[in-house]
């Protein structure tokens, strides 16, 4: 539960788990030209955050982040070292988010289903145009986050830092101490 070490974990990984969920829920939707519907939006954005959430919880990126960095010989709180954070953050996310969710909009959906039994749709089961569907929309999912992620980690970090009343990110518990 790497997520719950500290307030200021917590309230940065809140902030972009409801963040870049929204921006990933609204991206599916367009990206795989589904009709945009609130219901919709509502089961993607649900599925989306629960994904990325537990992916935070499980995952102890922001270790993984400043590892990589030391070896790479990058100091915390650099330009270099943030695209480092995002791209691993995000490659965790999207990856997960991105599965997620084509699941949640492809299984059981009966148009799919039917469209594809009838023809109208180039692929041969359910779990083919899963596959594709997934393989395709990664890229693109990992260029909107990735994008997302870099500015909605900015508000995240000052969010924590306005309701913590600290000036810095760097606590005793930061992985740059360890």
């Amino acid at each position: 539960m790497n997520f719950y070490k500290n307030h200021f974990g917590m309230i940065v990984s809140s902030v972009i788990a409801i963040c870049v969920s929204f921006v990933m829920s609204t991206s599916a939707i367009f990206v795989d030209h589904l009709t945009f519907s609130i219901p919709l939006w509502i089961k993607n954005w649900g599925t989306a955050f629960l994904t990325i959430t537990v992916c935070g919880m499980v995952f102890p990126l922001t270790n993984w982040s400043f590892a990589l960095g030391k070896k790479l010989g990058l100091k915390p709180e650099t330009l270099p070292h943030v695209l480092l954070e995002n791209t691993v953050a995000t490659l965790v996310f999207n990856l997960f988010a991105t599965m997620v969710l084509a699941g949640v909009n492809i299984f059981a959906n009966p148009e799919i289903e039917g469209a594809i039994a009838g023809g109208f749709l180039p692929f041969k089961s359910v779990t083919e145009m899963y596959w594709k569907t997934v393989l395709k929309d990664l890229p693109i999912m990992f260029v909107i986050s990735f994008i997302a992620a870099f500015f909605i980690t900015k508000l995240a970090i000052a969010v924590a830092k306005k309701s913590l009343g600290i000036p810095t990110l760097a606590t005793e518990e930061s992985p740059q101490n360890h």
